[in-house]
């Protein structure tokens, strides 16, 4: 696999499960600290070969770039975050620039080279650029809607600059995230008071997950791809997480990918399925890699429903679950997702 430049990628930052930003106590997270330090040279090199073991070769992995800076004493310039940008070059050049960009961000303590296989996936075929944000380098919280806003917008400002001429400056923009990065994607949007410059032409959350009254406080106005679960992982509540983004939406254009996450003492799919990785509570098991392949495939249908104008029907979407159509519900349109 080819990579868009030379830049040598730093250590992710230390990578937590989503609840501990409010509810993991010192020790535990000391502890899991302790685990991560050990085994990030080896997390490292994982995340370099879900690249280079992908059966698309034609896959760009930017590595890791940073916009802004923070100082010795943690002051940061605005707009500050890190980024990566993943597509397919058998689609995607200077020549024959992305039409769709996907801005997604980061959950939390997780960095913006943790989702190489969900990126690859959602681009493969594409004329798509996938954006994977950090809005927080160097703080496990990613639960800001203002950063988010901050980076969104500094780089839909700044399209060439920052996705190196490979994206039309009229591209449709979509934006979404992992759990604390779904749930500031949202807070972001106008329609909740959010500093997001632009409408977005759709909004895609992996388990998006918020603080205090969270997602089912908040509205999405625009096109909505959810993902959730059946069983509780991680410690994150079903309805106020993926259930939620969907429910919350009132635009008819919406889909919802509910993963049933049988129970599997040691294997079980959990919330952090989406990073390539997982996290120390909740590893991404191989039994549970065909959901990226999954979401690849909801999200091709997805983006072509609203840049087309014509949306799927919630049949194309239950073939898109192919031969694991028995562990994905899907809720469509109308209908509202329960557990």
């Amino acid at each position: 696999v080819k990579r868009a430049s030379k830049r040598q990628e730093r250590h992710a930052p230390p990578r937590l499960c989503e609840p501990c930003t409010e509810s993991q106590d010192l020790f535990v997270i000391i502890t899991n600290l302790a685990i991560i330090i050990s085994t990030s040279k080896e997390q490292q090199q994982h995340y370099k070969s879900i690249i280079n073991n992908m059966s698309t070769t034609n896959i760009i992995n930017s590595g890791a770039q940073s916009v802004g800076s923070t100082s010795i004493l943690g002051r940061s310039t605005k707009p500050r975050y890190d980024y990566q940008t993943t597509y397919d070059s058998s689609v995607v050049s200077d020549k024959s620039q992305a039409k769709v960009v996907i801005l997604f961000v980061v959950g939390t303590a997780m960095s913006c080279t943790a989702y190489a296989g969900l990126a690859a996936n959602c681009v493969a075929g594409q004329s798509t650029m996938f954006v994977t944000v950090d809005n927080s380098p160097g703080s496990i919280v990613k639960l800001s809607g203002e950063k988010t806003a901050e980076a969104f917008n500094d780089i839909q400002a700044n399209i060439k600059e920052r996705l190196g001429g490979f994206v039309s400056p009229s591209a449709t923009i979509f934006v979404g995230g992992h759990s604390a990065g779904g749930y500031s994607a949202i807070e972001a949007m106008q329609e909740n008071g959010g500093d997001l410059s632009f409408k977005p032409a759709g909004y895609m959350g992996c388990d998006p997950l918020g603080r205090g009254s969270g997602v089912p406080a908040l509205k999405i106005e625009c096109p909505t791809f959810a993902m959730g679960f059946t069983i509780q992982t991680c410690g994150v509540t079903l309805d106020q997480a993926g259930l939620a983004a969907y429910n919350i939406t009132s635009n008819s254009n919406r889909v919802m990918m509910q993963i049933i996450n049988l129970r599997n003492f040691g294997n079980q799919i959990t919330h952090c399925i989406f990073a390539s990785d997982g996290c120390p509570a909740c590893p991404s098991h191989d039994a549970g890699a065909w959901v990226r392949d999954v979401i690849g495939k909801f999200s091709t249908l997805f983006v072509d429903s609203v840049v087309k104008g014509k949306e799927a029907t919630k049949n194309q979407y239950e073939a898109a679950t192919g031969d694991k159509a028995s562990l994905v519900n899907v809720f469509y349109g109308a209908e509202p997702a329960t557990v």
